[in-house]
């Protein structure tokens, strides 16, 4: 069993640290050039063992203490640089003061059959808690508060061929995790506003999309040449078999006027090809 501290420090997003704010008619400036860095306190208390030669287990417990994470001025705003990262894009805020504060905590446990006797095996758990605060001092959940995560992964070899040199493989791994956390849209003010969504500030983060939920499964065949050091390759490799819709996010659409859910990728199927040299 082993126990770790440390504290450590993070750039605030070079988009939002550079972000430009017209400060008087035709004058641009960084307004958040001077925040800080984030910092945090990090706890983590360790245990590791090995039940056999090829087998691992291992927990982990920790917490995460974080503060001068950048937040607006207003305590009618819910905005934290902390939930930055969860979408494709940065919210263009200005003027930020770095007062926030968030923290994380949580236990890890992992399994791990190494790869012998042609197959492994991995099974991972994440039971959490990720929540912030502002400038109203109320807690809220994080953009990143799934509160699980469960991994599972297998995969198997078969040697073929008159000489043994050729190998089939199968490798499975499923996935679920709780529901993203999102802030309900304000439909009334956004038709207001010109169709521009608005949020409820005050509930943000309030509301979760569906769990997530995904199965892969991969089939494939290497072929050895007579110099080993080159082989083909051939994969098959069948995304999302249950063809579950997993929610991405909740968005305003300015048309209908209504709150629609963005779904990500159905059953996909993929083709590959490798040649290692």
């Amino acid at each position: 069993m082993s126990f770790a501290y440390g504290l450590h420090s993070q750039n605030v997003p070079f988009p939002i640290l550079f972000l430009r704010e017209e400060t008087s008619p035709g004058i641009f400036s960084e307004t958040n050039r001077d925040l800080d860095f984030i910092k945090s306190h990090h706890y983590v208390l360790a245990y590791d063992f090995k039940p056999g030669d090829q087998w691992r287990l291992k927990a982990e417990i920790y917490y995460q203490d974080i503060f001068n994470v950048p937040i607006e001025r207003s305590d009618t705003s819910s905005y934290s640089v902390i939930n930055e990262g969860a979408d494709f894009v940065f919210d263009e805020r200005v003027s930020l003061v770095d007062n926030g504060t968030g923290f994380n905590y949580g236990v890890e446990l992992t399994l791990e059959k190494f790869f012998s006797d042609n197959y492994y095996g991995l099974l991972t758990t994440s039971l959490f808690e990720s929540r912030y605060k502002v400038g109203d001092g109320a807690e809220r959940n994080t953009a990143f508060n799934n509160n699980y995560v469960i991994n599972a992964l297998i995969g198997k070899e078969w040697k073929i061929g008159n000489d043994k040199k050729n190998i089939l493989t199968f490798d499975t791994k499923f996935t679920t995790s709780g529901g993203r956390p999102f802030t309900p849209v304000n439909v009334e003010a956004s038709i207001r506003n010109n169709n521009d969504q608005v949020l409820f500030e005050r509930i943000a983060f309030s509301e979760r999309l569906r769990p997530y939920l995904r199965w892969d499964v991969k089939f494939g065949i290497r072929l050895n040449v007579k110099n080993k050091k080159r082989y083909h390759q051939f994969f098959l490799d069948l995304q999302n078999i249950t063809n579950r819709s997993n929610e991405f996010t909740s968005r305003y659409n300015e048309v209908t006027q209504e709150v629609n859910i963005v779904e990500q990728i159905g059953f996909f199927p993929d083709i590959l090809y490798r040649f290692q040299f």
